[in-house]
């Protein structure tokens, strides 16, 4: 057997996944108004991980002018707002706005049901071999 042959096949199986998962959590989040491109960055700044835009494209690389788009469709969704940063007047920080807290614990939820979807057959130890796969492999060992 082609030794090329079965890392491919689990790439196109990682691929069509992630689409999957992300073109249902589309869907399960459309009636929010709310892309699951979105709701990643309201997950990030929601979480704390990061709250400029250069840590937020880092966290999910992410190019600054998709970044900039991004964040420019949140604030005139009054999801996010920008303030200058107390520390670096040439760096602007992103916090949830009044809806977005509102709005945030609806997202998790249809989040949690795609999540619940995809990984819940899989037992706790399953779970855990899988993501400390997917560690080694994002290492590039």
């Amino acid at each position: 057997m082609n030794k090329h042959l079965v890392p491919r096949r689990v790439a196109r199986l990682i691929s069509r996944t992630q689409k999957a998962m992300e073109q249902e959590l589309d869907t399960r989040l459309a009636p929010f108004d709310i892309t699951a491109a979105q709701y990643v960055v309201l997950s990030t700044l929601h979480s704390g991980r990061a709250n400029i835009a250069a840590q937020i494209c880092k966290e999910l690389s992410y190019s600054p002018g998709a970044m900039t788009r991004m964040l420019n469709r949140l604030e005139q969704k009054g999801m996010i707002q920008k303030a200058p940063s107390v520390d670096n007047r040439r760096t602007v920080q992103l916090e949830l706005t009044d809806e977005g807290h509102h709005i945030f614990p609806s997202l998790l939820e249809a989040s949690g049901i795609v999540i619940d979807h995809y990984f819940g057959a899989f037992s706790a130890q399953e779970l855990q071999t899988f993501e400390s796969l997917l560690l080694k492999m994002s290492a590039g060992k």
